[in-house]
C-alpha cells in the first residue's frame, strides 16, 4: 500500500511518500481503508520530533475514516464494506477506564496513540482494535467523520464533562479560531452558554461570529484580561477552555473569575509554562485538562450531527499524496476549519 511515512523529525519534507507493505490484522482487530484522515497541529508537532518518546519510522495521522476491509477472528459487531470511524487512543481494554470506554486514560497501559506509537491514517489502509472503532450513523459523512473525535469530541469532552458548563454562564475560549476552537463555540452555543473568542488573527473575526461567538476579543499580543474582565463585569469568565495552552495559561488564569475553571487541551507550541500556585489559591481556581473523549461521548456528538445539531467545519480535502503540502497549509494559519487528507474518498 501507498504512505505517507516519517523517517526523521524535521518540517514537512520529511513526509515521504512510500510503498509500504498493508498491515496484518491480530484476532481481534479490523482492517480499514482510508477514506479520509484529519490533520490537526498535533500532527505538526510529532513531525518536527516534538514528542521524543516516538520510535521511527511511524505513519502519522489519527483522525481516521473509511470502511472495513477485513475483520479478525475474534470481532464482532461489524461487517466488511461498513463505514466506521477511530479513536485516537487505545489502551489495555480491561482496566477500570478501559471498561469505561476510556482507553485515553488506561491504568494498566501506557496508552497508544494512532500515529505515533503504532502506525496511523495517512495510508491507504489502517489497522485498530475492535473497540477504538465504531460506525459512522447516517446523516454523517466519512470526511466530516475524519475530524470529529479530535474536534468535536474533544471540545464536547472539555466543556461537558470536565468544566461541567451551565446553561448561562460565561465561557471564554483560547485559540477559538482553529479546528478545535471553532466547534469549541459550536458545542457551548449548543449548550445556551455566553462564548467569549480569542483570537490572534483579526482576518478571524468573521469566521467566529458566523459560528456563533458572541464576543471576538483580536489578540495579537496574547494579551486578553482586561477585556474579559470589562466584558464581564469586572468578575471574570466562569470556564476558560484553553486551546492555546503555554502562551496563554497565565492570562486564562487571571481571566478566569474566582471559583473558576480551567480545562486544558491544547499545546500548540509544545512547550512548558511556568505558573504562580497563589494564583489557584487566592483565588480557588480548578484546573484541568484533557486528551480525548469517550466512546459514549463520541456517540452522542455523532448523534447531534445527525440530527443537525451540530454541523463540522472542514477548511480544505487535499489529495494524501499531497501530505506536505497540507502541513504547510495547517502552519501558514490561513485555513478555517479543519484540514483533511484524502485517500478513498467515498462517503
Amino acid at each position: 500500500m501507498n504512505a505517507l511515512r516519517i523517517r526523521k523529525f524535521g518540517g514537512p519534507e520529511v513526509l515521504e511518500w512510500e510503498e509500504v507493505p498493508t498491515p496484518e490484522i491480530a484476532p481481534d482487530e479490523l482492517l480499514i481503508k482510508v477514506a479520509f484522515c484529519g490533520v490537526c497541529r498535533h500532527d505538526l508537532l510529532t513531525r518536527a520530533g516534538a514528542f521524543p518518546s516516538i520510535t521511527l519510522p511511524v505513519i502519522p495521522g489519527h483522525q481516521v475514516s473509511g470502511h472495513v476491509a477485513a475483520i479478525g477472528g475474534e470481532v464482532n459487531g461489524f461487517r466488511l464494506g461498513q463505514r466506521v470511524m477511530t479513536m485516537i487512543y487505545t489502551g489495555c481494554g480491561r482496566c477500570q477506564n478501559c471498561r469505561a470506554d476510556n482507553q485515553a486514560l488506561c491504568l494498566d497501559e501506557r496508552p497508544m496513540f494512532l500515529g505515533e506509537d503504532i502506525d496511523g491514517g495517512y495510508a491507504e489502509y489502517v489497522k485498530v482494535r475492535q473497540d477504538v472503532a465504531l460506525p459512522v450513523p447516517e446523516g454523517v459523512s466519512l470526511k466530516e467523520a475524519a475530524v470529529i473525535t479530535c474536534t468535536l469530541g474533544t471540545a464536547y469532552h472539555s466543556i461537558v464533562t470536565q468544566a461541567k458548563v451551565s446553561s448561562g454562564e460565561t465561557l471564554l475560549i483560547t485559540g477559538a479560531s482553529g479546528g478545535v476552537g471553532i466547534h469549541a463555540v459550536k458545542i457551548a452555543k449548543h449548550l445556551g452558554t455566553r462564548v467569549i473568542a480569542v483570537t490572534s488573527s483579526p482576518g478571524k473575526r468573521s469566521i467566529l461570529e458566523s459560528v456563533g461567538a458572541d464576543d471576538v476579543l483580536i489578540a495579537p499580543d496574547l494579551r486578553f484580561r482586561s477585556e474579559v474582565k470589562s466584558l464581564t463585569n469586572g468578575r471574570g469568565a466562569d470556564v476558560v477552555i484553553e486551546i492555546v495552552g503555554a502562551s496563554t495559561l497565565n492570562e486564562s488564569i487571571r481571566a478566569v473569575r474566582n471559583g473558576g475553571r480551567i480545562v486544558v487541551l491544547g499545546n500548540v507550541e509544545g512547550r512548558s509554562v511556568e505558573i504562580r500556585p497563589a494564583h489557584f489559591i487566592l483565588k480557588e481556581i480548578d484546573l484541568s485538562g484533557t486528551k480525548s473523549c469517550t466512546l459514549r461521548e463520541l456517540d452522542t456528538v455523532l448523534s447531534l450531527v445527525a440530527d443537525g445539531k451540530l454541523d463540522v467545519e472542514i477548511g480544505e480535502c487535499i489529495p494524501l499524496n499531497r501530505g506536505a503540502e497540507a502541513h504547510r497549509r495547517m502552519e501558514d494559519g490561513s485555513l478555517r476549519g479543519r484540514l483533511v487528507l484524502e485517500m478513498g474518498g467515498k462517503s
